[in-house]
């Protein structure tokens, strides 16, 4: 069970950014959306603890006790080995294929995948690459990098005959609901649920996603999409990411 107060200390550290590496009582208290006297004694207390440094202006900026801790993380901690578990919690709670997607260039590649049980399944493996006109994978990333040409990728179809190139309001709204939903790109019949992983930069550099037969997976979407939000929300957490936001009741 977590700790309220560890929790809330923790979340100190997620307040700064490349952007805003020094900031005041004052925002940090409202970043964290709790009393000026309650952030006074935890920010007092990471500067005491030499996590939090007061300046002269008396604005705070994170210690370089951080980066010696940094340095302490092994290298060979990637995040199939932050996803896994939780691949493998989904995977039991469901039934379902669980996917881990990476992002490369106009296409995305399946770096980890726990298949499902049952005979009638959704089959692709560790290593297949499709385009990102393909699926409700292909949807998140689009829907979180602009930069990416729908034209480039929707011109030229090919063999893709199921593929439909997303309005900009489509895309919008992926990003406002965090996950998407897409049936028949991939494979007649075939549909799949996605949202988006961010790594240390805030970046959504990876996908998890449920995949199966239509019906299975329409019929249990928003139990699914909730599961893997959640997932989510805590390997983007392990990765360094401030995106997902923890809620601090006072």
């Amino acid at each position: 069970m977590a700790i309220r107060a560890v929790m809330r200390a923790l979340a100190v550290f997620d307040c700064f950014t490349p952007e805003h590496p020094q900031l005041s009582l004052h925002e940090i208290s409202e970043k964290l959306c709790l009393a000026k006297s309650t952030t006074f004694r935890l920010v007092g207390t990471l500067v005491e603890s030499g996590f939090l440094i007061q300046l002269e202006d008396q604005r705070y900026c994170i210690s370089l006790k951080m980066m010696r801790l940094g340095g302490l993380v092994q290298s060979t901690l990637g995040i199939r080995d932050i996803a896994k578990p939780e691949m493998r919690e989904i995977n039991k709670l469901t039934g379902e294929t669980v996917a881990l997607t990476v992002l490369a260039g106009h296409q995305r590649t399946a770096v980890e995948v726990i298949e499902s049980s049952s005979p009638l399944k959704l089959v692709f493996h560790v290593g297949d690459t499709v385009s990102l006109r393909i699926g409700a994978v292909g949807r998140v990333f689009l829907a979180h990098h602009p930069e990416v040409s729908l034209g480039d990728i929707f011109d030229d179809l090919g063999s893709d005959k199921f593929a439909v190139a997303p309005t900009a309001a489509e895309l919008a709204a992926v990003r406002t609901q965090g996950s998407s939903y897409l049936a028949g790109t991939r494979a007649p019949g075939a549909a799949s649920v996605a949202v988006p992983i961010f790594d240390m930069q805030d970046v959504n550099s990876h996908c998890l996603s449920i995949a199966g037969p239509e019906g299975r997976i329409l019929e249990n979407q928003a139990a699914f999409t909730q599961l893997i939000s959640t997932a989510a929300a805590r390997i983007s957490t392990r990765l360094g990411s401030a995106v997902m936001p923890v809620t601090l009741a006072e």
